[in-house]
This record gives C-alpha cells, sequence and structure tokens, in this order.
C-alpha cells in the first residue's frame, strides 16, 4: 500500500488586508479614510494601486509600510499580525522588510549619495565592510556605479529616484513600496525607472507596490488595483 504524501501548506501571503479600517478625528468630526479595505499580495508580485486624490491611497501605503496603524481591521505581514503591536517593533520590521522609494526622493543633501544609501544598515548596526560591500552592489544594480560620492544636488532627477531606489535595495527588503515614484520625472526618464522596477520583479523576484496616478504606469505592473472612496475596486491580474 503507498504511503500518502503529506499535504504541503502554500506559506502565506506577505501581505494580507482584512477589513482595514481607518478614521481620523478632529473635534466631534470623525472621517474615514479607509472603509474595510481587503488585499493579498503574493510573494514576486508587482501591484499598482491608482486612484484620485483624497481617496485613501497614501494611507493605505502608510500602514502596509508600517507608517501607521489601522483603526481597526486585521494586517498580516508575513503570516504574522502586526495591526497593533508597539512602535519599536514596528520600527524594527519595517527596518528589515521593508524599502521606501517616494516621489520627492528625500535624500539628506549633505551626504554623498553612497552615504545616503547606506543609511539603513547604519541603524541597524551592520559592520561597515558589509556595509560598502552592499552599497557599491546596489549601485551597480541600479546604473549608479560612478556616482557614489556625488551629492544629491550634482546629480539629476532620474539620478536621484536611481539612489533612492538603492536606498531602499540594500537591506535586502521583502517589500518596496514605492509612493509615485515617476511623478516627478519627465516621461522617458519616469519610463526608465519603471523598467528598472520591471526588471528587479523579472529577475530577483521582488515584490514591488506602486501607487501612481499615470496608467501607463499602472498598467506595466502584472496586477492592478484602483481605489475609490476608501476601497479597493477592479483589482486585475492574478497573484503570483
Amino acid at each position: 500500500m503507498k504511503s500518502l504524501s503529506p499535504a504541503i501548506e502554500a506559506p502565506p501571503a506577505l501581505i494580507e488586508l482584512d477589513k482595514v479600517v481607518k478614521t481620523y478625528r478632529l473635534g466631534p468630526v470623525v472621517t474615514e479614510v479607509l472603509r474595510g479595505v481587503e488585499l493579498e499580495v503574493q510573494r514576486g508580485d508587482l501591484l499598482s494601486i491608482m486612484g484620485p486624490s483624497g481617496c485613501g491611497k497614501s494611507t493605505l501605503m502608510n500602514i502596509i509600510g508600517l507608517l501607521d496603524q489601522p483603526s481597526d481591521g486585521i494586517y498580516r505581514l508575513n503570516g504574522r499580525e502586526v495591526s497593533h503591536i508597539d512602535d519599536d517593533e514596528l520600527s524594527a520590521i519595517r527596518n528589515a522588510s521593508i524599502g521606501f522609494v517616494f516621489q520627492s526622493f528625500h535624500l539628506l543633501p549633505r551626504l554623498t549619495a553612497a552615504k545616503n544609501i547606506g543609511l539603513p544598515l547604519y541603524y541597524r548596526r551592520v559592520d561597515e565592510g558589509e556595509i560598502d560591500q552592499r552599497i557599491v552592489e546596489v549601485l551597480e544594480k541600479v546604473g549608479m556605479a560612478e556616482h557614489g560620492e556625488h551629492l544629491p544636488n550634482q546629480l539629476s532627477g532620474g539620478q536621484k529616484q536611481r539612489i533612492a531606489l538603492a536606498r531602499a535595495l540594500v537591506g535586502k527588503p521583502s517589500i518596496i513600496l514605492a509612493d509615485e515614484p515617476t511623478g516627478a520625472l519627465d516621461p522617458r526618464i519616469g519610463q526608465q525607472i519603471m523598467d528598472l522596477f520591471r526588471e528587479l520583479n523579472a529577475k530577483e523576484g521582488l515584490t514591488i507596490l506602486i501607487i501612481t496616478h499615470d496608467p501607463k504606469i499602472a498598467q506595466q505592473c502584472s496586477r492592478q488595483t484602483r481605489m475609490e472612496e476608501g476601497v479597493l475596486v477592479d483589482v486585475t491580474g492574478q497573484a503570483a
């Protein structure tokens, strides 16, 4: 009689949002920004989130990025509920697991590109030799190997965004969250940045979430969502 192989359980989704609500109170006025958001993101997804200004997509990104916490509902990251843990632990998880890319780059003007890239690792107290090695690796990955000693004011907008992406990558995160990463760039340079995101997703299986107002950028993602009035609608594409 043949023995039956035990069933192999699929790993949990990397991101699970279950009826996530976010409200803000100003005196007697309560504003509900997120109204029961449901979302699953699997490892290796390239997901876009579109929507009009004020629909809640930046609030959603802040919650996914552990910069804010939901008022109600459940958020699981890699199978662990992180909806209401304390700030110190949130900071540690965020530093280890999530890389951020912003529209305005957020580079420190007095630090070289290399020093800006290394900041997440300095906070982790990683050995300096390893920091230097990782900086070289990510500079090459984003096509900026010759620019490590440049200050931000010596770089173009597209180059600044490549450095910002390198900073997001240097900690080897599980997720990259990009908030309007092409919004401050002209279309040609913006497309180059999007090509880089797609290459990282395809070749390295990196999970990337992109908030964008640009349909041309959103349509290049394998999964696409739209947010309207605090809920996600029109989710297209299957989880990886």
